[in-house]
């Protein structure tokens, strides 16, 4: 605050830029941000200053809050079409996100429990995108869950840019992008998303020995390293089409997606 254009200097502390980038990123903003130097005696003043005209006040730490403090706010019966469930809502003080486990039957906690760790996508799981599989992959995950398991519909659309970036992202690949170089020109990662939020999830929940339905190993691989043992997956394969061929071929090429049954046999199947 009152530094003029000829007062900015380079910025030397790149972890404050990069936490900087990490906040816009978490509240679905471009990740774009002006760093300006200040002294260490003048920072209780802006402080004060931001505070007075009703701005938010951080710091670099801020940017080390996760959701794996994440607690149970809310949790009911929902009956679906032909399957006992009940929904429980997480949430996070430090986010206005819910997250959501979605409980299938009664899985027993000493056996390795499906589950499914599926990002929202309301492009796909709702209005049936042909752009991407995620509404493919839902409805397969729950007739795999027929006979017990949990879905965890964790808010991350857009492997974690959101929905208004992941829109962003459509129109870059509609002048020849690929679904992870659309996301590296709006400044994200190839994937945002982080899966210390499901492994809270299942460790509320007692369960701790799980049995994935995927065909991403970076997901296998997360999990197992905050402490779930992970005893095998289970691909979700499904139709491609011509409309989802170059999105499938970016996450198997440059995902690492295990795809393979799906290029093997290109009329018919697979998903990640």
């Amino acid at each position: 605050a009152g530094a003029g254009l000829g007062d900015l200097v380079p910025a030397k502390a790149v972890a404050t830029a990069d936490a900087a980038l990490d906040l816009c990123k978490r509240a679905h903003l471009l990740p774009a941000a002006l760093h300006v130097p200040v002294a260490g005696a003048a920072v209780p003043a802006n402080i004060q200053r931001l505070t007075e005209r009703d701005m938010a006040a951080c710091g670099p730490e801020d940017a080390g809050l996760g959701d794996s403090a994440l607690e149970i706010v809310s949790c009911a019966a929902v009956p679906l079409n032909g399957l006992d469930a009940r929904f429980v809502v997480f949430r996070s003080p430090s986010s206005a996100r819910d997250q959501v486990a979605v409980i299938i039957g009664d899985p027993d906690p000493d056996q390795a429990v499906p589950v499914r760790m599926h990002s929202a996508c309301l492009t796909g799981d709702l209005f049936g995108s042909l752009r991407c599989d995620c509404g493919d992959q839902l409805r397969q995950t729950m007739d795999a869950l027929e006979t017990g398991g949990v879905l965890l519909y964790l808010d991350q659309e857009g492997r974690g840019i959101g929905l208004r970036n992941k829109l962003r992202a459509y129109a870059l690949q509609d002048t020849g992008l690929d679904t992870i170089d659309a996301d590296l020109n709006l400044g994200y990662g190839p994937d945002e998303r982080r899966y210390e939020i499901a492994a809270s999830m299942l460790r509320q929940l007692g369960l701790l020995r799980v049995r994935l339905l995927t065909n991403n190993p970076e997901k296998m691989a997360a999990l197992a390293g905050a402490g779930i043992e992970v005893a095998g997956h289970t691909s979700l394969l499904g139709p491609m089409t011509k409309e989802n061929r170059r999105y499938l071929a970016a996450k198997a090429e440059r995902g690492g997606h295990m795809l393979e049954a799906l290029f093997a046999n290109r009329t018919g199947s697979a998903r990640a």
